[in-house]
């Protein structure tokens, strides 16, 4: 007799055995610390429901199998069992058999894999690729068009009531697949984590939960953040890392961000997910650029004014760097008054002095145009930054040539379609609206793209400004950073915006 599909989401309840693909890729990764305290967590009154352990009185007397550990009488014994693994070193390994083969043998709960997936997320903070976009309020034609990216007012975002907006989301994902959901504050960082996790299946009964399927797309998890006080959202790009997504993960993951905003709409008040441009690795880096209330208008060198670098008044600031440089440079001139002088084993070199002076005018250009950001220790690096140069081509000065390149835009239509057949479309391709906007300047565009990569990209512009590499004076303000964005489109050395926000 066949079992009819249901429509209920996965409850917390429900258990994956031990030796689930899920359940070993996420176990195996986390350290010793990691989980002696997701134990403590499960085994707290309010988790008891959906995190039953293997107790004595769960022993099945015909059993004839030895257990490699003996079995706690009470939730109590088993705390003060963690409790005493928690205070004594020992090996990660110690503990992960006792949870897998001990007690919690008899399968790891959905809500026990969703807290552990978000302890390594935790863990490693770089683990997966994250974009940021932002909740906006879609103009009604009734009210007044406020602007969107200079103010934060309580009636551009809505109420973020957590019980709410999940009955709300459910009801919208519930149709088109099943899925298990846990939303948590993180307390150690001001943001909260939605995990969703994806089963592509007609059944929510743990029966169709053991089920392993050769495909990368069966199952997955999907998270998104939220920062306190912040109209943005983080989607993760991928799973946890090492699992593949084919495309039909990636269409489930955006269906599911696709209901976000709906989950969060009213009647009166409808919302949507805007891109920001805006990827990186680091969560730090997305709290700094994508915080509260910072968004993307205190970077590079004016990031002095969001940090409290300096404790006067902003519109003092001038004034006071002169008197602390004069302080400085009168305190330098004493010390090399009064100083011990140079010995026979080390010869005064005049060519020092004004190395020194060249080198040192060069880091003050760099803090001017970085200020307090870009530090190559700061936890905030971006990885990789794109941008498309669409200044045309200088005039030459010969004539004949000029004839040549003024107005030649016959290969536009060539690298359309030479991007048409690529395999997925690149944020840096020119849509038809830049064609058309090319064609009606004067002169040649070429299609000229600049890529930074590294482990901390604007740390290493800066680096090449105090080497004297990168021309610190003329260099644009995109390149420190001010426009907030990984990827975007330049004109006359400015990120270009669409819509308000800064990029392609």
């Amino acid at each position: 007799m066949a079992t009819a599909p249901d429509y209920k989401n996965i409850p917390h309840s429900h258990r994956l055995p031990v030796n689930h693909r899920e359940v070993q890729r996420t176990f195996t990764k986390l350290s010793r610390q990691s989980l002696v305290s997701l134990a403590l967590q499960w085994l707290s009154k309010k988790n008891r429901d959906f995190c039953k352990p293997y107790l004595l009185g769960d022993r099945i007397q015909d059993e004839d199998e030895e257990e490699i550990y003996e079995p706690a009488q009470s939730y109590e014994v088993l705390q003060e069992t963690y409790k005493q693994l928690a205070a004594r070193k020992g090996g990660r390994r110690e503990v992960l058999d006792r949870i897998l083969e001990g007690d919690w043998q008899h399968g790891i709960s959905m809500y026990q894999l969703a807290t552990a997936e978000i302890q390594y997320l935790l863990d490693h903070p770089n683990a997966l690729r994250w974009t940021a976009k932002r909740l906006t309020k879609i103009p009604n034609a009734r009210s007044p068009v406020t602007d969107m990216e200079v103010t934060n007012d309580s009636d551009h975002l809505p109420r973020f009531q957590a019980q709410t907006f999940m009955s709300n989301l459910a009801r919208e994902l519930t149709p088109l697949m099943k899925a298990h959901y846990l939303m948590t504050r993180i307390k150690t960082s001001p943001m909260t984590i939605l995990r969703v996790y994806i089963h592509d299946s007609p059944y929510s009964n743990e029966t169709s939960m053991t089920v392993e399927s050769s495909s990368t797309d069966s199952a997955k998890a999907v998270f998104f953040v939220w920062p306190n006080g912040s109209p943005f959202v983080y989607s993760s790009l991928a799973t946890l890392t090492g699992q593949v997504v084919g495309d039909e993960g990636r269409h489930l993951r955006d269906i599911v961000q696709q209901a976000i905003p709906k989950a969060f709409s009213r009647p009166s008040a409808r919302y949507q997910l805007t891109s920001t441009n805006f990827t990186t690795k680091s969560l730090d880096a997305l709290l700094t650029y994508r915080g509260p209330g910072k968004s993307n208008a205190a970077a590079g060198g004016w990031s002095i004014f969001q940090d409290h670098s300096f404790s006067q008044n902003a519109l003092d600031f001038i004034t006071t760097q002169k008197g602390d440089g004069q302080e400085k440079s009168a305190g330098e001139k004493g010390s090399a008054a009064g100083g011990p002088k140079t010995g026979p084993g080390r010869p005064k070199r005049p060519l020092d002095g004004k190395e020194s002076s060249e080198a040192k005018r060069r880091k003050e250009i760099a803090a001017g145009r970085f200020g307090s950001s870009a530090q190559p220790d700061d936890g905030q690096g971006l990885e990789r930054v794109e941008v498309r140069i669409d200044d045309p081509f200088p005039s030459p000065v010969n004539g004949s040539t000029a004839t040549q390149v003024d107005g030649d835009t016959s290969n536009l239509d060539a690298q359309s379609s030479h991007q048409a057949r690529r395999g997925r479309p690149s944020l840096l391709d020119r849509t038809a609206e830049d064609i058309e906007e090319i064609r009606s300047e004067e002169g040649w565009v070429p299609n000229v793209r600049v890529t930074f990569q590294g482990t901390h990209v604007f740390a290493g512009i800066r680096q090449l400004v105090e080497e004297g590499i990168v021309d610190g004076e003329k260099m644009p303000g995109w390149m420190t950073g001010e426009a907030g964005v990984t990827v975007g489109s330049v004109k006359d050395g400015r990120i270009r915006s669409k819509g308000g926000v800064p990029g392609v």
